[in-house]
């Protein structure tokens, strides 16, 4: 038994030194300098996520936002909340934004999310994308005109190894933990910014309810979000704006940011900053819950 115990430990030791080894490795093809990380302000944050629970919170707790500052994600610039609630902060991660090899249905509504991004835009606010899109200039033309909005760039390489290498990298705005979601950037970029408590709402993650396999092995999920919740349809969950994923492809991606979310916390802690799940009925375990 010490034996088998003795290999496990140098078994896990080499798996770490490995995930540290290929994070270096990675660094020359996705890391780049970024943009300064600056808070508008000391206030407490909010992030907006898209689960199907926001609508419920906004109208119920517009008091609790009102002595806060928020950050937006993904498509919530398409809800009248947007214009509403006034975000100070944006932030998007999916290739998709901005890669060109994706199905013409993903051209057609990313431009139709910058375009109402610079439309609706009539106040500050910080717009933060991986460095990546800055090789692309089509998004940032539309946004050029809006004098608004800051683009801000940060890096979104996937950081593993060993937790000392891991928060080095972190402390200088190297990479992040795997960024399958993009509440992973957006919590990183509130710890960035020096928020001591930070709360997340429509966070609830609670995808595997919506997942099944057809009769002909095509695996299907209802991808449900606060503007859509009774109106969205089961479809196949793409890889790079292409193709389908398989069930384990689609197990993974959601191992790897369940487990991100842990990676934040033991982040924060470092830090002394609170991260506050007031998500009813969150999936996600890694977070101090609480109700309002």
């Amino acid at each position: 038994m010490r034996y088998m115990s003795m290999l496990v430990k140098v078994r896990d030791a080499v798996f770490v030194g490995t995930q540290s080894l290929l994070t270096i490795l990675k660094m020359p093809f996705f890391w780049r300098p970024s943009s300064t990380i600056n808070s508008q302000g000391d206030k407490d944050l909010v992030i907006l996520g898209n689960g199907p629970s926001l609508s419920g919170f906004i109208e119920k707790h517009r008091q609790f936002l009102a002595d806060k500052e928020t950050l937006a994600v993904n498509m919530f610039v398409q809800s009248d909340y947007f214009e509403q609630i006034r975000p100070q902060y944006y932030v998007v991660s999916s290739p998709e934004m901005w890669i060109d090899d994706v199905l013409p249905e993903y051209k057609s509504w990313r431009k139709e999310f910058f375009n109402e991004l610079a439309r609706k835009t009539q106040w500050d606010m910080d717009f933060f994308i991986p460095v990546g899109a800055g090789r692309k200039k089509f998004w940032q033309k539309i946004l050029a005109d809006n004098p608004h909005i800051k683009i801000r760039f940060y890096n979104a390489l996937p950081v593993e190894g060993y937790r000392w290498f891991r928060h080095l990298l972190y402390n200088r705005h190297i990479g992040i933990p795997r960024p399958h979601n993009v509440l992973i950037p957006s919590l990183m970029l509130s710890i960035w910014m020096g928020k001591k408590k930070i709360y997340l709402a429509g966070a609830d993650h609670n995808w595997m309810k919506e997942l099944f396999v057809a009769d002909d092995n095509t695996v299907y999920l209802t991808q449900k979000h606060f503007y859509d919740a009774r109106t969205a349809r089961p479809d196949t969950m793409k890889k790079l704006g292409k193709g389908q994923r398989k069930m384990h492809e689609i197990l993974e991606k959601w191992y790897y940011a369940f487990r991100s979310y842990h990676d934040i916390r033991d982040y924060a802690e470092t830090k002394d900053i609170r991260i506050i799940n007031i998500t009813p009925d969150s999936f996600i375990d890694a977070f101090e819950r609480k109700k309002l």
